[in-house]
This record gives structure tokens, sequence and C-alpha cells, in this order.
């Protein structure tokens, strides 16, 4: 009986370890199933700095000589001569160009074409030999076109909407496909008194300094006028403001953890955004992996 005894010890105790170890794994694995391990989101971000940020509009037109002028003969004839080709520079009452009169019983000597204005001469509208009549009493071709290079003017058409902006004076930077990257900086000289009845747009009046006459008239350019510029301003990279719900959130990180912060913003440009409210500066912003975010999401720098 003893010895029984002492098998069904063993086996209630074999029993009981068996029957524990599988409660305390179906209890682990259980844990398991509730308590899954927290996501990670790979991140980037950069420190919140002072910067410029400016108000612009964006705008295009053509490029033309400060003063451009049209030279008419002002006797009948023909082009004979050109004392100065196109590209040359010339003063105001140089000779330009030589006419005969065609008639030579009358012994006229060579008529001279005088250069109206300081400037240089853009183009002939006429060659050798062409016949060319005074501009009176009926319009005509002209002999050619002298234009002044040393500032050059573009005429943009801003909209009513964008009228109160501008005012005489506002700085304009210009950019041109022949200078890729380089921009020609200018000013705004005169701003139309009235609206155009038909386009509803205001004339606008720009010149830009070009001594080393590499802006030239009849270029295309793309225009910016910059109306408002914001100094040393508390600014983030643009991708890292979000909308939510209506209101503009960002996200900073503390701790590891990401934390939602709703900002107010002044003004954007193509990369930055200024922020009034909600962030100070040296703050880490989340700029690469914001979106989808929720506020406390686990996350780490980098392997993006």
């Amino acid at each position: 009986m003893k010895g029984k005894r002492v098998v069904l010890i063993l086996v209630l105790l074999v029993v009981g370890l068996v029957a524990y170890r599988v409660v305390k794994y179906n209890m682990a694995k259980r844990r398991i199933k509730e308590s899954p391990e927290e996501k990670v989101t790979s991140i980037k971000t950069v420190q919140a700095g002072r910067g410029d940020i400016e108000e612009i509009i964006s705008l295009n037109g053509d490029i033309r000589g400060l003063w451009e002028v049209d030279v008419y003969t002002r006797v009948s004839g023909k082009l004979i001569k050109k004392i100065k080709e196109e590209g040359d520079s010339v003063r105001k009452g140089e000779v330009v160009a030589l006419i005969d009169r065609d008639e030579p019983a009358l012994g006229f000597t060579k008529a001279e074409v005088k250069a109206p204005i300081k400037g240089t001469v853009i183009r002939y509208y006429v060659d050798i030999g062409d016949s060319v009549i005074p501009q009176e009493p009926m319009p005509q071709e002209p002999v050619l076109n002298i234009a002044y290079m040393d500032k050059v003017k573009i005429v943009v058409n801003v909209g009513e909407k964008d009228i109160s902006k501008l005012r005489k004076g506002e700085k304009v930077r210009v950019s041109v496909d022949a200078y890729p990257g380089e921009n020609f900086l200018g000013r705004v000289v005169r701003v139309a008194p009235a609206v155009d009845l038909r386009s509803r747009k205001v004339k606008i009046e720009l010149e830009i300094e070009n001594k080393d006459h590499r802006l030239k008239p009849g270029m295309f350019a793309d225009v910016e006028i910059i109306y408002n510029e914001h100094k040393n301003v508390l600014v983030v990279p643009r991708i890292a403001v979000l909308e939510k719900e209506g209101r503009k959130i960002l996200f900073t990180v503390e701790d590891d953890r990401a934390k939602l912060r709703e900002v107010k913003t002044g003004v954007s440009d193509e990369e930055k955004t200024e922020i009034v409210e909600g962030l100070t500066e040296g703050e880490s912003v989340i700029i690469e992996g914001n979106y989808g975010l929720t506020d406390g999401a686990k996350v780490e720098v980098g392997g993006i």
C-alpha cells in the first residue's frame, strides 16, 4: 500500500507540473495576442529655425529696351549703306545709314539717317538696295530700330485682386531661359492709374539694370514681384505642416514619441512656412514619416 501511495503522489506531481506548464504557456500566448509588439515609425526631422519668407506675385512678359525707336528716312530713295550694323552702339545724332535719292540728274547728295537716341541697333527692316519712303503722309516701313539697353523694361498686367499689393519701388526678380539659375533684380517704376475695362487688369512697368546687355529685347522673362518680406521669422519646411479637420498641425519628437502640435501659420513660399504660434525655435520637427502619424506614436530617426 505504501508503494502505491508513492506512485500515486508521483503521478499527481507529474500531472500537476504538466498542467502548470500548459496554463503558463496559454497565459503567455494570450498576453502576446493582447499586447502585440508596438509599431515604430521611421522619420526624419529638422530643427525649427529663423529665416526669411517673401510674398510674391508671379507673372511673365517680354523684355524690351528702356527706350525703343523705329527710325524712318526723311526722303524717298534706296538704302545704299549701313554705317552701323545690327548690334553696334550708336550715339544720339550719329549717322547710321545712307539713302540714295535716286535722282542723279538733280545732283542730290546722299541722305543721312541719324540715330534719334543713344542705344544699340537692334534690327534693320530693309536691306541694301531696298526702297525706303518717309513716314508721312502715310505710314511706311521703318529703316531700322534702335533701343537703349543699359536698362530694360518689362510691361506686365496684374489682376484686380492683386492691385492693392503693388506699389511703385517694390523689388522685382527676373529670370530668363538663356541664363538658368540666375536672377536679375529690378523695380516697379509705374503702376497704371486705372484698370483696363476689357481685361480688368492693371498695367505695371518694371525696370531692370542691364549694363552688360545680357538681357536682350524680345527675350521671354519670368517675373516675381516681391510685395512683402518677412525677415528673421520662425520657419519650418513646408512639408512639415499638415491640415487636420481644418487645423494646421505638425509633429515634434519627445522621448522617442511623436507629439502632435496645433500651430498658427503665417505666409509660405515654395519651400518654407512661417510659424506664428505653437512652436519654439530649436524644436525637432518631423518632415518625413509624418503622414498618417498619430499623437504619441513611437518613432525613430532615420531608416527612410
